[in-house]
């Protein structure tokens, strides 16, 4: 399932592309999903992709399906990569298609893995990015600026 916005219209490649190599009954393209349509997609997949050819200055899609408790597998150049390995909140993988087919696989065919990831996704966007923690990062940062 493809959900999102195709703002860089990539779905105009990637569809012949899947028609040419005999996959493309096997694709759906949601477009934009929001709210309990979201969290429903999130919990009941078992794995979320995020493969940036470009650098993203974020990546907030990563940080959603580990909420919802879905493991990841995202590119060097998605924000929250270096997050992502830290905590083992999933996998990073290279975009060549080869090697990323090869780290989805390895998630898929570890279902012990990916449930240790499920498990300690939800706790490890809380503790990073909870409210609790921005709110007392951005008042440290207020501190540093504002005059004594």
């Amino acid at each position: 399932a493809i959900a999102g916005n195709d703002e860089e219209n990539y779905l105009e490649t990637l569809l012949p592309l899947a028609d040419a190599c005999g996959v493309r009954q096997r694709i759906t393209v949601l477009g934009p999903v929001q709210g309990a349509d979201k969290a429903f997609l999130f919990r009941r997949a078992m794995v979320t992709v995020l493969p940036s050819a470009y650098p993203e200055n974020f990546g907030i899609v990563v940080l959603e399906a580990l909420s919802h408790g879905c493991p990841v597998v995202v590119t060097p150049e998605v924000g929250l990569a270096g997050w992502v390995s830290e905590t083992d909140a999933g996998l990073v993988s290279q975009g060549e298609p080869r090697t990323l087919a090869s780290a989805i696989s390895s998630l898929l065919d570890d279902p012990a893995r990916r449930r240790r990831m499920t498990s300690a996704g939800p706790q490890r966007v809380l503790e990073q990015f909870g409210w609790p923690t921005v709110a007392r990062q951005i008042e440290a940062v207020y501190r540093q600026i504002t005059p004594q």
